[in-house]
């Protein structure tokens, strides 16, 4: 049976949309969007009543306490400020609106981890289906990672229908704007939870895609401190290394968690950085401190989805600053090339320019190499090469620019003059828009609605594809018109193409 189990005949929200509280007029409460709204084209958004009901007040012996994990990170804790009720009427309202954008929620996980999951794998399937198919209705932080999965999967463009045929497609941004109330809703009434902070981390991928990175870095920085609040942050493997070493799988499932968490605040680290790149005020300080060269690489889609049927000798334990190792994989590669991106960025504030160059020099000729290594992998599997690749990318776009960008009164003591330096950047930059101008290449020639090419584009394409313009756009070079033309024309049908899938329903 799906994992609806057909419980739910009516898609209606518990109360009226807050425009029509706002008009002081009776609200149809259809999912997402009421009978008002849909007419006048507006975003309706419902709040949940989320206080709790029917509840003594709260004496010493029963009030909340924080409770103390000890050297155990609380990686699942959820509070119990919800009732029972209020918990299934969040999972019920969330179920309707599911079923309002044509989907099931079968649908739209299998969607999820088949495509999204690969680029950034966070969320553990094997969990994820045991809290939504254990009969009872999932608690509040799972019902608001699965709408919000539902929205970063839905794509109207690709065919998804409403099951009332006369309805109009949903919109999506009345499906963010649902997502982003429930999730502030449940946020204030639960303690900060794994489910929670990933529902977190897609929403901040979600506007970052929609060309928002400075709201994505906003989320993804709230998203850091529950994350900090929840004491993911630690990295701490003492209890695998335990379970290593007594040589059985006595506690998998907290190993699952452990390493979910793990994941999780990898995302965080990695996604931060990629905003920042792209953010208005480039020069913020960051929330989160990239991890040593020393640090464990992150584990990947395939390992924790099957985490508890491996042999725990089996998991991989590489470093970050082992680029050489066929091991690694593709969430990894993904890691490594933030790692170079951080180091990019952090070596702008150096102030001698000649120690700058130098720094800038070293860290291209390590990004080259990484590009060497990930580019083969990439044609031949899809998914988080694809992101490592594309980060790689953006960070030799950043470098580039920035030496390009220095006045040429600069005063350099090194050998090569500040004009060398400009011309290799010049020419390094001719070589990733060649990259971008071939991945374009790859999308404009994928049929019109080709779920799998779409999927498999990382959520960081159009944003290589617009520093590809940019360079285009800056080349002065009469020997380069014609041919940076064709290039322009390719980049942005594919630009035009990866947006259509979102075009349906936001008109």
């Amino acid at each position: 049976m799906a994992a609806d189990g057909g419980r739910l005949r009516t898609a209606q929200a518990a109360q009226a949309c807050a425009i029509c509280k706002t008009r002081k007029k009776k609200c149809s409460k259809s999912l997402p969007s009421c009978e008002y709204c849909t007419r006048k084209e507006l975003d309706c958004v419902y709040a949940l009543d989320l206080s709790p009901q029917n509840h003594a007040a709260p004496t010493p012996d029963n009030s909340h306490t924080a409770p103390n994990w000890g050297t155990r990170p609380p990686v699942n804790a959820i509070s119990s400020q919800l009732t029972p009720e209020t918990t299934s009427q969040v999972y019920l309202e969330v179920h309707g609106i599911i079923r309002a954008t044509g989907q099931f929620v079968d649908d739209i996980s299998a969607r999820y981890f088949q495509g999204f999951h690969r680029h950034l794998p966070i969320v553990s399937r094997t969990r994820f289906y045991n809290n939504i198919t254990l009969g009872a209705a999932p608690a509040a932080d799972v019902s608001v990672l699965l709408l919000v999965i539902c929205l970063i999967t839905y794509a109207p463009a690709l065919g998804y229908q409403s099951r009332h045929e006369a309805a109009r497609p949903v919109k999506q941004h009345s499906l963010y704007l649902t997502a982003r109330s429930l999730f502030a809703q449940v946020q204030v009434s639960c303690t900060p939870s794994v489910p929670l902070i990933q529902a977190a981390i897609l929403l901040a991928v979600y506007e970052y895609t929609h060309g928002r990175p400075d709201d994505a870095l906003t989320t993804i920085t709230g998203s850091a401190r529950m994350a900090y609040a929840a004491r993911i942050h630690t990295g701490d493997r003492l209890q695998t290394q335990m379970t290593r070493i007594a040589g059985h799988n006595a506690d998998i499932d907290f190993l699952l968690q452990a390493e979910e968490a793990a994941n999780t605040w990898w995302g965080i680290v990695v996604y931060e950085r990629i905003f920042l790149s792209e953010a208005t005020v480039f020069d913020q300080p960051m929330v989160t401190v990239f991890p040593g060269g020393d640090a464990r690489l992150p584990i990947e889609p395939q390992v924790l989805d099957q985490l508890d049927l491996l042999d725990l000798e089996s998991l991989p334990n590489i470093p970050v600053s082992c680029l050489t190792s066929p091991k690694v994989g593709g969430f990894s590669r993904t890691t490594q090339a933030t790692c170079l991106l951080d180091l990019v960025l952090k070596s702008f504030n150096t102030p001698a320019i000649d120690s700058r160059l130098l720094q800038l020099d070293r860290l291209n000729t390590n990004i080259q190499a990484l590009l060497s290594l990930v580019m083969p992998q990439c044609q031949d599997q899809s998914g988080g090469f694809c992101t490592a690749l594309h980060i790689a990318i953006r960070a030799l776009f950043q470098l580039h620019w920035h030496i390009l960008d220095q006045p040429s009164q600069a005063v350099i003591a090194l050998f090569n003059p500040l004009e060398e330096w400009q011309k290799r950047s010049q020419e390094a930059l001719d070589t990733v828009t060649k990259i971008v101008f071939d991945t374009a290449e790859s999308l404009v020639a994928a049929s019109p609605v080709n779920t799998v090419i779409i999927d498999s584009m990382p959520p960081t394409y159009p944003y290589i594809a617009r520093a590809a313009l940019r360079h285009i756009h800056s080349d002065t070079r009469k020997e380069n018109v014609a041919c940076l033309k064709s290039a322009e024309e390719v980049i942005q049908t594919s630009l035009d193409k990866y947006f259509k899938r979102w075009s349906v329903g936001d008109k």
